[in-house]
């Protein structure tokens, strides 16, 4: 399943798993987020001033991801009118080696997601080799502690 709809398909519940991920991070960041309550060391102040440029960027990052789901979504929405699919339709999807989702779109042109089953990656073979790009919470959303 490596076609064009199924890449766009898998690329949206990817964004999708990374922003919900990104949020929850921004939310913590923003639950913890030190006040400035009188102090009058610069360096404690440059703390609190390190700390709002951190939350600065994981907010870019997560405004990043949200446009990249709205032109995936725009994608998918304008394949699916091509095929005169209706909305409500659900279509199966996989991520190879790793999940299997549903997808659709409803009346108002909103698509959702949803995982359906894990996949278990294959039985692992001392002669191959695997190489596995993945996007660990803290490299996505924390690049510079």
């Amino acid at each position: 399943m490596n076609g064009e709809f199924n890449g766009y398909c898998c690329r949206y519940y990817n964004l999708k798993q990374l922003l919900d991920e990104q949020n929850e991070y921004l939310i913590d960041l923003l639950n913890n987020t030190p006040l400035y309550t009188g102090q009058t060391s610069i360096s404690e102040i440059d703390d609190i001033l390190k700390y709002y440029r951190k939350v600065q960027r994981v907010k870019a990052r997560l405004d990043d991801t949200v446009d990249a789901m709205q032109n995936t979504e725009r994608t998918i929405l304008m394949i699916m009118q091509h095929f005169e699919i209706p909305p409500g339709t659900v279509l199966n999807g996989e991520v190879p080696e790793e999940v299997e989702f549903e997808i659709w779109a409803d009346d108002t042109d909103a698509i959702h997601v949803r995982k359906t089953k894990d996949l278990a990656p294959p039985v692992d073979d001392k002669n191959i080799i695997r190489i596995k790009v993945c996007n660990s919470r803290r490299a996505v959303m924390d690049d510079d502690d």
